[in-house]
């Protein structure tokens, strides 16, 4: 049984459209803590919910987003110069970041 999301800003609404397929193959999940918030939402890794993303609208221009990246460990930080918190990011870099940090595969 699927439970029903509640109201999501329509950017985020969107972003959820999109990452469906991914949602639905069970590549990632999303995290409960966010739930009832409608400017935000958290993504993790069913295997380790350590390696989360935390999607955010709040204080952004319209159509952009806000990303904070959490690794399971110190040892896992990224090794470019990404930075852990990004803000007014359009959909396409973010559905990057997303890929990157999930290590998705590039359909996803």
């Amino acid at each position: 049984m699927t439970t029903q999301m509640p109201p999501k800003y329509r950017s985020l609404s969107h972003l959820l459209d999109t990452l469906q397929p991914t949602l639905q193959a069970g590549l990632i999940k999303l995290d409960e803590r966010w739930r009832d918030n409608e400017e935000a939402l958290g993504l993790l890794l069913p295997d380790n919910p350590e390696l989360h993303a935390f999607i955010f609208t709040y204080g952004q221009p319209a159509g952009r987003y806000g990303l904070e990246l959490s690794f399971p460990k110190e040892g896992s930080l990224p090794s470019a110069n990404e930075a852990l918190v990004q803000e007014e990011l359009s959909q396409a870099r973010l559905l990057g970041l997303l890929r990157t940090h999930f290590s998705l595969p590039e359909t996803a």
